[in-house]
């Protein structure tokens, strides 16, 4: 007499990435910075949580090849202010001056 197993194959899980369509890339004076999207929306009503809501692809600030927004600004000074949005705290170093926030 033989015996006969039958044996369940699971097929391999594939690898599925996390959604990346929550993250925003912001290029500040040619350093690049990437955040999510529900960071910049919490500080409602600003420039950068504008950039966050969809459809705001077509402002002047995108560039479609590299798939970011572009600011001509200074790139220490933004890093100060993306903090202040994940923290609701503003902490300036003392070699910036404070017109650069403004």
């Amino acid at each position: 007499m033989v015996e006969i197993r039958s044996v369940v194959v699971e097929p391999p899980r594939r690898f599925v990435p996390r959604r990346s369509d929550n993250r925003i890339v912001i290029n500040v004076g040619g350093v690049r910075h990437e955040t999510f999207k529900t960071t910049l929306m919490a500080i409602p009503d600003t420039r950068l949580a504008w950039l966050s809501q969809s459809g705001n692809i077509s402002c002047a600030e995108y560039d479609p090849h590299n798939n970011e927004y572009f600011f001509d600004r200074h790139p220490g000074a933004f890093a100060m202010i993306i903090n202040y949005y994940r923290t609701g705290k503003l902490h300036c170093p003392m070699d910036l001056c404070g017109p650069l926030f403004e």
